[in-house]
């Protein structure tokens, strides 16, 4: 073999040496580029809700559904009728004492005697009249002291209530009067002590209640309350109660 053929396999081996060299690398390159491109492990950080294998959903708020604001519309009160002012139906227990005032009048010094009652109806009232004559006892003959009230009961000398009809009453007292003359004991009025008239639609009765010692009472018995009118007469001594009625 001569030096040219010998350096022209020397050039060859260090070709083919290079060549393989070059090789390795490109495959040593391939390995670390299949290694870089391949999957990457993403490890995420375990909280303690999922290291115990549970799961917790965060509950979630509903938001609050928006309601209409509605104003009530403005209600309008029915205007209030005032009630009418009931008229007083007592009886006797129950009566007001200060349903009617109370009427007086008289003198102190007259004195009288009782000689006739009188009860009738007339076109819108029913009339009492208590008609009084001259007396015996000290004095001056004319309209003896007398008060007229609203009564709940009505009491004689004995202290016992004397029932007399009606549901509403009234007591007629007099002073310096009396049913019986105080000098000869006779009586100057002769009628009835208790009158129940059939005629009059308000008064029910009339009742003598007491006449002891110049003090004479009588009770008035009414179907209902209603307030008298007074009237003081004289020529003769006539005390005249007109209690109102329908016409």
């Amino acid at each position: 073999m001569n030096s040219t053929q010998h350096r022209g396999y020397v050039t060859i081996e260090a070709l083919i040496g290079r060549l393989l060299l070059y090789g390795a690398l490109l495959i040593a390159i391939a390995v670390v580029a299949v290694s870089a491109c391949g999957p990457e492990r993403v490890v995420l950080p375990r909280s303690s809700a999922s290291a115990s294998g549970l799961v917790t959903v965060a509950p979630t708020t509903a938001a609050p559904t928006p309601t209409r604001s509605s104003t009530a519309a403005p209600t309008t009160a029915a205007p209030t009728t005032p009630a009418p002012t009931p008229t007083a139906a007592a009886s006797p227990g129950s009566t007001p004492a200060s349903a009617c005032p109370e009427l007086t009048g008289g003198a102190p010094a007259n004195q009288a005697q009782l000689t006739a009652i009188r009860i009738a109806h007339n076109p819108g009232f029913d009339r009492l009249v208590f008609e009084l004559g001259p007396s015996t006892a000290p004095g001056v003959y004319g309209m003896p002291p007398y008060r007229i009230a609203v009564a709940t009961s009505l009491s004689g000398a004995s202290g016992q209530p004397v029932p007399i009809d009606g549901s509403s009453l009234f007591g007629v007292r007099f002073q310096n009067a009396s049913t019986v003359n105080p000098s000869t004991g006779a009586k100057t009025y002769t009628g009835a002590t208790s009158l129940k008239p059939t005629t009059t639609p308000l008064i029910k009765e009339v009742r003598l209640v007491e006449d002891f010692e110049r003090v004479m009472t009588w009770g008035v018995g009414l179907a209902r309350l209603q307030c008298p009118t007074l009237l003081a007469l004289s020529s003769p001594v006539r005390l005249v109660l007109d209690f109102p009625t329908p016409p």
